[in-house]
């Protein structure tokens, strides 16, 4: 996970060009009128080895009225809240103008990190201008030019020591607690992610309503069970209908992808009403490509006319559609009426202790070297050859591999050994990561 950085400031202050120029590409349209940027863009810049995300939002605008400009500012404020970092930018050819005044308040009530950039600072007359602006009071102000780089390098510099100051989760570095089962609740918005986070932990604490997109924050609450702790985060439903959501997809993919990280198990609700959609699709790639356990919770089950054979039927839609994870448990459930939503939990501890599995490097390299026998590895050069398996990890379980020619081992083949290893372990909903390492010996 990286840092996330947002520019933010009135209209035509030269956001966008700056936001070019760091991510060494052109995406940001760039025009002197003003409001050209209204979704919020996201690039990656490398400053001396360290790297983070940059969000490009669009101007904020004094009165805002109209419903644009109303869905343009709530984008901005998401990705505001998002940040960990906050760039304010003003215009030193305009000089201190009420709209930065108002932007100032806006993003100290995130009480973030904030670097101020007085850009356009060109000319002499503009460079006189720059005093006014630190009324403003941020400690870390720079006088820069978006379109020359001037002063853009010495401010990238601070930007890189402010983050080394926030520290995030990292993919595979949170301290593993065996204590507590960190439990994400996924899906698109209005498929009742807080209305069963609310009948998991037992009583109101998120807000249940049927306008998609009403939870703006992650809730999380954590609740004994067994001789665990299981921690329910409610995860932002942040996607607004309308002109606007595009960028706003872009910024509730952001809080999707961090829920992710710092989860061990996710519950991806979907409608059974509507059956599987894209997004759905794209949210369960996410999860298994930060090895994240995934169940799928089929909701609102008890609104689906009832036949003889509907829920065997429907079983089969969801194996063609997730034939790419046939491992993954799922519930049919109401989480309006509890219909057996009691049976999550159960389901949760299955899956945590199949991702705590341990296995013997005697039992491993005795199924995986089996398999090999059967079925040996081909390359497109040459045949390699598996040496040794041994587990060296959980949470998930990862098996590392040493192999002659690991860049020869095709993912079919890691496809076919995980098959093996889960016809004669309890790996229920839970990927499994190979490791290979080069070796010429055992």
């Amino acid at each position: 996970m990286s840092h996330l950085i947002a520019i933010v400031g009135r209209p035509n202050t030269g956001k966008s060009t700056l936001f070019n120029r760091l991510i060494g590409e052109r995406r940001a349209i760039l025009s002197n009128v003003a409001g050209t940027t209204r979704d919020v863009l996201f690039g990656d810049v490398d400053w001396n080895g360290t790297t983070f995300t940059i969000a490009d939002t669009a101007g904020i605008e004094a009165n805002q009225k109209s419903v644009i400009a109303k869905s343009i500012l709530l984008q901005t404020k998401v990705a505001l809240k998002s940040a960990d970092l906050i760039m304010l930018m003003v215009d030193a050819k305009t000089g201190l103008n009420p709209q930065d005044v108002e932007a100032a308040n806006l993003i100290r009530k995130f009480g973030k990190p904030v670097i101020l950039l007085i850009n356009k600072t060109d000319s002499k007359s503009a460079e006189a201008n720059t005093t006014d602006f630190l009324k403003l009071g941020f400690p870390h102000t720079f006088a820069i030019s978006g379109l020359s780089g001037r002063g853009v390098g010495d401010m990238l510099d601070v930007l890189v020591k402010q983050l080394k100051k926030i520290k995030l989760p990292k993919t595979g570095t949170r301290k593993k607690d065996t204590e507590t089962i960190r439990v994400a609740v996924l899906g698109r918005p209005n498929v009742g992610k807080s209305t069963l986070f609310n009948k998991l932990v037992g009583r109101e604490r998120s807000l249940v309503s049927n306008i998609a997109g009403t939870t703006r924050d992650a809730i999380d609450e954590s609740i004994p069970y067994q001789d665990k702790t299981i921690k329910f985060i409610d995860t932002a439903g942040l996607r607004r209908r309308g002109k606007v959501e595009v960028g706003i997809e872009k910024v509730s993919a952001l809080y999707v992808l961090r829920s992710i990280q710092d989860a061990d198990i996710c519950l991806l609700l979907m409608e059974g009403p509507e059956g599987v959609l894209a997004q759905d699709m794209h949210v369960m790639q996410m999860i298994l490509d930060n090895y994240k356990s995934p169940i799928l919770i089929v909701n609102k089950w008890d609104l689906v006319e009832k036949n003889a054979g509907i829920t065997a039927e429907f079983e089969k839609y969801l194996d063609q559609k997730y034939k790419f994870a046939p491992w993954v448990p799922r519930l049919y459930v109401s989480a309006l009426t509890g219909q057996r939503t009691d049976k999550i939990k159960d389901l949760i501890m299955q899956v945590w202790q199949a991702r705590n599995l341990k296995i013997s490097s005697k039992d491993l390299n005795r199924t995986i070297l089996k398999a090999v026998r059967e079925l040996p590895p081909k390359g497109r050069h040459t045949s390699p050859k598996i040496y040794f398996v041994r587990q060296v990890g959980i949470n998930p379980p990862i098996i590392q591999l040493k192999v002659n020619h690991p860049e020869d081992v095709h993912f079919t083949y890691l496809r076919y050994l995980d098959k093996q290893l889960r016809n004669l372990w309890n790996f229920i909903g839970t990927p499994i990561r190979f490791v290979l390492i080069k070796s010429s010996t055992k």
